[in-house]
């Protein structure tokens, strides 16, 4: 959802929206850190969601907006980004406060991995999520048109 309103939202809402998912998911998921404890930190996956969609708005002008596979690349560069900015947030807390890591000791570079293998998850759970709910752009409203100008055959604007 977030790569499907970064591409199609207005330019000064898609980060506030980016900042809101990252609150909610990190309301949502605890982090288990080193001794067991189970915390919720709000923080790290906002600010992440945050610079996220502020990367994913220049690359609108080159993406095609109205294109599930696009939006699906462009889920990929937001999870991904989003997700290091969320593993350097508890790096610095650790490092400042002492803070243990929410991945396995000596595991960073598996955390690693695994943020770039969920990022790509994403994004091909994107596909077909933005094609569905392409097909519901008038509900949407997005500026410029939105999503209502997608072909029944396919993608693209409806030929009269």
């Amino acid at each position: 959802l977030g790569g499907f309103g970064g591409m199609g939202g207005a330019g000064p809402t898609v980060p506030w929206g980016g900042f809101l998912v990252g609150v909610l998911q990190d309301l949502s998921t605890p982090t288990v850190v080193a001794d067991g404890e189970v915390v919720r930190v709000i923080g790290p996956a906002a600010l992440g969601w945050l610079f996220g969609t502020a990367a994913l708005l220049p690359l609108r002008r080159v993406l095609l907006r109205r294109h599930p596979v696009a939006i699906g690349a462009a889920t990929v560069v937001l999870s991904c980004f989003a997700g290091l900015v969320w593993g350097g947030i508890w790096v610095l807390r650790g490092a400042l406060y002492g803070d243990p890591m929410p991945w396995p000791a000596g595991g960073g570079s598996v955390a690693l991995g695994t943020i770039g293998l969920e990022g790509i998850a994403n994004g091909l759970v994107a596909i077909p999520l933005a094609w569905g709910l392409m097909r519901l752009g008038g509900w949407w409203r997005f500026p410029g048109g939105g999503w209502s100008a997608v072909g029944s055959r396919g993608f693209g604007p409806r030929r009269s």
